[in-house]
């Protein structure tokens, strides 16, 4: 298995079919059909089930898709590092989609004290960009927890309540409760479906869950839409302009922010350096 093969092997995947695939990659269709084939050969699986105009992938194909996007991020990764090797450094950076906010300023400190690094940012979800940590595909993240650290270092940058989004206020003051939450829909953020569930039902409360979705901004846009009150974290009030926004009254209801790298990594003095700009706070 090599990278031509797994940039075939990708493109055939997005295009939907082989031949759609060839006309992306400006090449004829029996070069890719052929490395297809190889790639199942070699693999010993079977990657697509074909059909008459579109392919669909098997379990193995669903699963090499996912790490060819890691193999052949880390492989361009690896060029522009050695291509820029003597100019610049080149640091990986994970980030979840509500963290950027408070990652900004440290970014901007570091960048003035080291105008020679050049950052490669990951976006994805607390679990896949634990996940790229201990393959080593970035040298460290910005997540959220819950989450388990006990193979990362990690660093506390800042706690984070929650808060209720809406069109309308909730009541005629900055914050509200659970039980009066409880009295109309909500949004939920999946990411932290148990942790606010944990909350109401601690309390006794059942909410009425009008929409459970994948990431924080799209539960702003159903918000937005006057559908139902968003629940997410507090850093993402930049997000929600335009809109209502109350802080949670729940003590059990909040999150950190951390900075996390591999904790048997061979720490660089690049990473050593980047951490030490989140120590100097």
């Amino acid at each position: 298995m090599d990278i031509r093969q797994l940039e075939y092997f990708r493109a055939v995947v997005e295009a939907g079919n082989i031949s759609e695939a060839a006309r992306r990659l400006h090449l004829s269709q029996p070069p890719v059909s052929f490395q297809m084939k190889q790639l199942e050969q070699e693999l010993n699986v079977t990657l697509f089930e074909r059909g008459r105009k579109k392919i669909k992938l098997t379990e193995a194909g669903k699963i090499l898709y996912a790490r060819a996007g890691e193999l052949l991020s880390y492989a361009d990764s690896t060029a522009r590092e050695v291509a820029g090797a003597g100019t610049h450094h080149q640091f990986r950076l994970g980030m979840t989609p509500t963290v950027i906010t408070t990652m900004m300023p440290y970014l901007k400190k570091y960048s003035k004290s080291h105008p020679d690094t050049r950052f490669e940012i990951h976006d994805g979800n607390t679990y896949q960009l634990s996940e790229l940590l201990s393959n080593d595909t970035i040298d460290a993240a910005a997540i959220r927890t819950p989450v388990k650290t006990a193979d990362l270092n990690t660093i506390i940058l800042k706690e984070d309540d929650m808060i209720a989004v809406s069109q309308n206020q909730l009541n005629s003051t900055r914050t509200v409760t659970l039980e009066q939450l409880v009295q109309h829909p909500v949004i939920l953020y999946r990411r932290y479906q148990t942790l606010i569930l944990d909350a109401f039902h601690t309390r006794g409360l059942n909410p009425d869950i009008f929409c459970l979705c994948d990431d924080g901004r799209d539960a702003l846009l159903w918000c937005e839409a006057g559908l139902a009150t968003a629940i997410v974290p507090g850093s993402m009030r930049s997000v929600a302009k335009g809109m209502m926004i109350q802080k949670i009254k729940a003590e059990d209801l909040n999150t950190k922010i951390l900075l996390a790298w591999k904790k048997d990594r061979s720490e660089s003095d690049l990473l050593n350096e980047f951490v030490l700009t989140f120590n100097q706070r």
